[in-house]
């Protein structure tokens, strides 16, 4: 039997059984890991990189109506990955909100897939709050 080969690191960060953190051994689930880090990193958050992340967290304080806000956050998540993540290919994006009770939090669900893998639709679902 082959030795398994690491190729990214698990989220959220975690020791692991070999090495300091946890890891990923297969392409789908790096992917996975790599869009969650991408989209809930506010843009100019991580240094020498102001255009890395997304703009989630900042959209929640535009106008709250319910078509406006959720139209921005699927641009945002799609813009994002455009740039940062070619081999990712973004299926579709729904915003689940409660307006009334909270408007400051969304529930995001994206379901993509990795452009050099066969039947590879994976759904992220993401909690943002502003």
């Amino acid at each position: 039997m082959a030795d398994l080969v690491p190729v990214g690191i698990k989220m959220p960060f975690r020791g692991g059984k070999q090495g300091y953190f946890a890891q990923t051994y297969s392409d789908m689930e790096r992917a996975l890991n790599n869009l969650k880090m991408l989209l809930m990193t506010a843009k100019g958050e991580r240094p020498l990189m102001p255009t890395y992340g997304s703009d989630l967290r900042e959209i929640l304080f535009e106008s709250n109506t319910e078509g406006f806000t959720d139209d921005l956050i699927e641009d945002a998540v799609k813009e994002a990955v455009e740039l940062w993540m070619p081999e990712a290919l973004i299926i579709s994006v729904e915003v689940v909100r409660d307006l009334v009770n909270n408007p400051s939090q969304a529930t995001v669900l994206i379901k993509f897939s990795v452009i050099n893998i066969p039947d590879s639709t994976q759904e992220l679902t993401l909690g943002v709050s502003a």
